[in-house]
């Protein structure tokens, strides 16, 4: 939380001296969802999860936040569109976001039952938490006369890394074994 606390004051006193549009929207996102997070929870998160988390609010602060040009880090790329940063940003959410629900909400359910339609029904609530987001981005468009989401092509792209992002997630779960104990390692 500690972690989480820095990054989200730090983004926040980027976006207000940089005068960034949403600066407000994506510090009280991230701070609530952190906070939603730290409340369900009933123990410790594993280590790995909790940085994956970490870096997913970073990724998502820096993606709204940091100005690349004239736009924002999200419609960065270095190549095609598909490649985008918020593409990327999106699969990282909704893979950890996945991890986090299964850690929270669902392992112990599963340690009891032993359903493997348990690791489904992660995947299908890591793709509600994306469908949550697009209502999101949809909405900051709208606030900000059509900036920063990108439009329906945008949207299609979002979707498809969510969903990509989702099955990877529940791939993950249920590669370890029982998927009592997920244990993802970041990579670079």
């Amino acid at each position: 939380m500690a972690v989480i606390g820095v990054a989200v004051v730090g983004f926040a006193v980027h976006g207000v001296i940089h005068e960034v549009p949403g600066t407000l929207v994506y510090v009280l996102t991230v701070s609530g969802l952190a906070t939603l997070v730290f409340t369900l929870r009933t123990k410790e998160l594993p280590a790995p999860i909790a940085l994956a988390a970490v870096a997913s609010a970073a990724v998502h602060l820096a993606g709204g936040l940091v100005r690349v040009g004239d736009d924002v880090l999200y419609n960065a790329s270095p190549g095609p569109d598909l490649l985008r940063y918020d593409h990327f940003a999106h699969a990282l959410g909704i893979f950890v976001g996945a991890l986090l629900v299964w850690e929270v909400l669902v392992r112990d359910a599963f340690a009891v039952s032993g359903r493997r339609s348990l690791v489904a029904v992660t995947m299908l609530a890591a793709l509600g938490l994306g469908a949550l987001n697009e209502a999101v981005e949809f909405v900051a468009t709208l606030a900000h006369g059509g900036g920063h989401a990108g439009g329906y092509t945008n949207t299609g792209w979002d979707l498809v890394t969510n969903t990509f992002a989702g099955l990877l997630a529940a791939v993950v779960i249920q590669w370890r074994g029982s998927g009592v104990d997920v244990d993802v390692t970041l990579v670079g």
